[in-house]
C-alpha cells in the first residue's frame, strides 16, 4: 500500500492545501526565528525589497531578478565550499593509492569505517544544532574544523615519510583518530546547505535545487578525486618523479591543497552567506513546505520531535542507507580496482584522465559560452532554455577526459537534474518515483557489471608512456612466465606483486621489508641475507610461442623508506574498461541523482525550513551509516576476491527501490496556520 503522509500527520489533499491564502508579499515570514542568526535587526516587510509573489502556498512565487541574483551569490559560494568539503573528505582515497601498501584495502576500510562511524552519529548532534544557530555559523565551522583535520593529516604524513618511520599500524591509528576529526566537522556542510537554502526555495522549486545539489556534489567529487590526483601529479614532476613512479612522498599535498581552499572560502563566506532572504534586504516568503503554516512560537522540541517521529522521514532514511552503500560502493572502490587490479596508467580516461591537450578542451567550453550567451542575451521561453541546457551538455564533454572524478561530475550534473526535472514534471514534486526509477536503473547495471569486470592476463597490452626506454626489451603481446624466479602468474597483480617483492637497496636506517616489499625503519620482517638488485630484474618471457629469458632495467635499484617499485605496464583484460566503465556510469549517474533528489531536496520538504538541518541529519547520518557498511565489508571482500564486490551491492539496490514503492505517493502537506 502506498502512503502519503505530511510532517504534521495531515491527510489534506494537495488542493485542499493550495486554498490557504499566504501571499509573500503582504505575508509576515513563515518561519519561526528558531535561530539567533534570524534574530538579527532585519528590515520590516514594508522596508525590505518585494521578493515574491503567490496567490496561494503550493504556488511557485515569482521571484525577482534582484531576489534571483542575490540568491545565486548566496548558494553559489556555498556550494563551491560545500565542493571543497568533499575535496578535503574523498582525498584519503587518492591519497590510499599514492601511499600503496603503506595504506591497505583493510587500512583503508578501516579508517573510512571509523569516520563515517563518527559522521552518521554527529549528525544527530548537528542536524539540531544547525536549527538552533542557524545554516552560516554551522557552515563556517564545518568549513574551519574540517580545514584543521586536513592540516593536520598533511603535516603528519609530511613529518613521518620525511624522517622514514611510515608503518601502517600507526598511519591506521593516526589516521583513524584525524579523519574521525574531519569528518565530524564535515557533518555540518549538508545540514547548513539544505538549511540555509530551505528559506531561499519554494517547495515546487526544490526539484530544480535537486539539480544544483547534485552539481555540487558533483563538482566536489571532481575536485576530491580528478584535481587532487593533479595536485599529486603536479607535486610529483616538481619533485623530479618520473610518470608512474611512486609519488607517496608527495602525498601531503592532497591534503595541505583542499585545506587552504577551504580557509580561503570560508573566510568569503564570513561577509557574503546570508541565512535568510530579510538578512539580505528582500522580504521572506511563504516555502509551501511541511512546517509553513506553523505558529511563530513553535518550539524546537515539537519540530525536533515531529520529524523523528514521521514515518515518510523515517522511511526516507532507510532508503538513503541504501543509496549510501551503493553510492560509495561504485565511487570509493572503482579507483582502487582501476590502479591494483586492471593496471590502468594515471593518464587513462578511467583514472585521472587528461587536460593537457587543450585542443580537446577549449572548443567545447568557449561553444558552450557562445551559446549561453546568445541564450540569455536574444532568446526568450523555451528556445532560451532549449540553448542554455544545450551549452550545459556541451560544457560537460571535457570532464569526459578528466578521469574519474570528471566522469562522476558528468553523471552527477546529468542525474542530479534529471531527478529533479522528472520529480516537479511528472509527479507534482514527489521524489519517490524519480528515485524509484532510477533504483531499476541501479539494479540492472549492478547484474551487468558482474559480467563486464572481467579479469587481466599476464600479457602486456601496452607500456606506459614514460616507461618505454626502461622496458624496451618488453614487447605488446609478451607473456610474463616468471619474474626474479617467482612464476605460476594467474593474474597481472601476481606479476605487479613479484617485480616489486625485489629486493632494493635502502638508504639510512631503512631494511627491506619483505612482507610489505618497501624500504621501512619499521619492518614488519627482514633478513641480513637479502640479495639485493643489481640494477637489472630476470624475466621469462614468452614471445611469439618462444620461451626467452630478458634483463629489464630496475627503476628503483635504491629507495628510500616508504618507495615502492611500480611495474608501468597494462596488462590485456578479458573486456576493456570502457565496457565496464559505461556500466559505472550508470549507476553513478542514478545513485548520485537519488542522493541529490533525497538528502537535498526532500529533506527540505518534510523538515520544512523550521526542522531542515534535523531532517537532513536524520537522512545523511543513515546514509553514512550504509558508508560505514560498505567501508569495512568491502576492505575484507575486496581483499579476498574482487568477485565479491558488485553482488555485495544488489541487496541493497533491491531494498531501496521496495522502500522507494512504500512511500511513492508521499508528499509535505503545509499546515493551515492558527
Amino acid at each position: 500500500m502506498h502512503s502519503e503522509a505530511s510532517l504534521s500527520g495531515s491527510t489534506a489533499s494537495p488542493s485542499s492545501a493550495a486554498q490557504q491564502d499566504s501571499s509573500a508579499s503582504t505575508s509576515s515570514p513563515a518561519d519561526a526565528p528558531s535561530d539567533p542568526a534570524a534574530d538579527a535587526p532585519q528590515s520590516s516587510a514594508s522596508a525590505s525589497a518585494p521578493s515574491s509573489t503567490a496567490s496561494s502556498v503550493s504556488d511557485v512565487p515569482q521571484h525577482s531578478k534582484a531576489f534571483l541574483l542575490r540568491r545565486g551569490l548566496n548558494w553559489f559560494p556555498l556550494g563551491l565550499l560545500y565542493a571543497f568539503l568533499y575535496m578535503g573528505r574523498y582525498n584519503l582515497n587518492v591519497a590510499k593509492n599514492s601511499l600503496g601498501v603503506l595504506m591497505t584495502e583493510e587500512d583503508f576500510g578501516s579508517i573510512f569505517f571509523v569516520g563515517t562511524l563518527i559522521y552518521g552519529f554527529a549528525f544527530l548532534l548537528n542536524g539540531p544544532l544547525t536549527d538552533a544557530i542557524g545554516g552560516k555559523k554551522a557552515s563556517l565551522m564545518g568549513a574551519f574544523g574540517a580545514a584543521a583535520a586536513n592540516l593536520a593529516m598533511g603535516i603528519y604524513l609530511k613529518v613521518i615519510l620525511a624522517a622514514g618511520s611510515a608503518d601502517n599500524s600507526t598511519i591506521r591509528i593516526v589516521f583513524s583518530v584525524l579523519f574521525a576529526l574531519n569528518m565530524y566537522f564535515q557533518s555540518f556542510g549538508a545540514v547548513a546547505i539544505v538549511k540555509v537554502n530551505s528559506r531561499w526555495f519554494h517547495v515546487r522549486e526544490r526539484g530544480g535545487f535537486s539539480g544544483i545539489f547534485g552539481v555540487m556534489i558533483s563538482s566536489g567529487i571532481f575536485f576530491a578525486y580528478t584535481i587532487n590526483g593533479w595536485v599529486l601529479e603536479f607535486a610529483g614532476r616538481l619533485a623530479g618523479v618520473a610518470p608512474g613512479e611512486s609519488t607517496v612522498r608527495q602525498t601531503p599535498w592532497v591534503f595541505l591543497f583542499p585545506a587552504a581552499l577551504l580557509l580561503i572560502l570560508a573566510v568569503i563566506e564570513l561577509f557574503l552567506l546570508k541565512d535568510r532572504p530579510s538578512q539580505a534586504g528582500f522580504e521572506d516568503f511563504n516555502t509551501g513546505d511541511a512546517t509553513s503554516g506553523e505558529a511563530d512560537d513553535t518550539p524546537t522540541s515539537h519540530i525536533l520531535k515531529k520529524i523523528l517521529t514521521n514515518p515518510i522521514l523515517i522511511t526516507l532514511a532507510f532508503i538513503e542507507l541504501c543509496t549510501g552503500v551503493v553510492r560509495q560502493s561504485v565511487m570509493q572502490w572503482y579507483p582502487f580496482f582501476a590502479k591494483n587490479v586492471l593496471s590502468l596508467p594515471s593518464h587513462h580516461a578511467m583514472r585521472n584522465g587528461d587536460w593537457s591537450n587543450a585542443a580537446g578542451v577549449v572548443p567545447f567550453f568557449v561553444i558552450a559560452a557562445v551559446c549561453a550567451f546568445i541564450a540569455i542575451k536574444f532568446l526568450e521561453g523555451r528556445r532560451k532554455g532549449w540553448l542554455i541546457a544545450s551549452a550545459g551538455l556541451i560544457a560537460l564533454v571535457p570532464f569526459l577526459q578528466a578521469g574519474w572524478g570528471g566522469l562522476l561530475f558528468v553523471a552527477g550534473v546529468i542525474g542530479g537534474n534529471v531527478a529533479g526535472f522528472v520529480s516537479d514534471m511528472f509527479f507534482q514534486s514527489r521524489r519517490a518515483p524519480a528515485a524509484g526509477g532510477f533504483y531499476v536503473l541501479i539494479i540492472i547495471c549492478i547484474i551487468f557489471m558482474s559480467f563486464t569486470m572481467g579479469h587481466t592476463s599476464p600479457v602486456i597490452d601496452s607500456i606506459h608512456p614514460g616507461a618505454e626506454q626502461d622496458l624496451s626489451v618488453l614487447k605488446p603481446g609478451d607473456r610474463i612466465l616468471s619474474v626474479a624466479g617467482k612464476g605460476d602468474f594467474k593474474e597481472w597483480r601476481d606479476v605487479a606483486r613479484a617485480f616489486a617483492a625485489v629486493p632494493a637497496k635502502c638508504e639510512g636506517e631503512a631494511k627491506w621489508d619483505t612482507v610489505r616489499s618497501i624500504c621501512s625503519t619499521k619492518p614488519q620482517a627482514t633478513s641480513d641475507n637479502l640479495a639485493v638488485s643489481t640494477g637489472l630484474i630476470t624475466f621469462e618471457i614468452e614471445r611469439a610461442g618462444q620461451r626467452m629469458t630478458v634483463q629489464v632495467k630496475d627503476p628503483s635499484p635504491v629507495m628510500r623508506a616508504g618507495d615502492e617499485r611500480r611495474l608501468r605496464i597494462q596488462p590485456v583484460s578479458t573486456h576493456s574498461p570502457f565496457l565496464m566503465g559505461v556500466v559505472i556510469f550508470l549507476i553513478s549517474l542514478a545513485v548520485i541523482g537519488t542522493h541529490g533528489l533525497l538528502s537535498g531536496t526532500a529533506t527540505m520538504d518534510f523538515g520544512g525550513t523550521k526542522g531542515a538541518a534535523t531532517a537532513v541529519g536524520l537522512i545523511d547520518g543513515f546514509v553514512y551509516l550504509g558508508t560505514a557498511i560498505q567501508s569495512i565489508s568491502l576492505g575484507y571482500l575486496t581483499s579476498a576476491s574482487w568477485d565479491y564486490w558488485p553482488w555485495f551491492m544488489l541487496p541493497f539496490a533491491i531494498i531501496g527501490l521496495c522502500l522507494c514503492l512504500k512511500i511513492w505517493k508521499a508528499k509535505p502537506q503545509p499546515k493551515k496556520a492558527a
